[in-house]
């Protein structure tokens, strides 16, 4: 068990590499910007595909990530302390 399996997010979206930033987004363009930030950047992360259909967004897994239920949102597996950090 990884220290993010904590983020009912990754219920519903399981990480194939739990140790690189987990992003979860959909191609507009708010979430093209953070895609596109993380490959210029060179920081290893893997991509979760999340529509914008109530069934992805408003569903118990994203909002515990993002009570706003917009993407992006990203879990880091390294934050401050080494803890896993949720980002919105």
């Amino acid at each position: 068990m990884s220290a993010i399996d904590s983020f009912p997010i990754t219920r519903r979206w399981p990480p194939r590499d739990p140790r690189v930033l987990q992003l979860y987004s959909f191609p507009t363009p708010n979430g093209i910007k953070v895609s596109t930030f993380l490959e210029e950047s060179g920081l290893a992360y893997e991509p979760h595909r999340v529509t914008l259909d109530d069934t992805d967004v408003k569903s118990p897994e994203f909002l515990s990530l993002n009570p706003n239920n917009k993407i992006p949102a990203i879990v880091d597996p390294d934050g401050p302390g080494g803890r896993p950090l949720g980002l919105f």
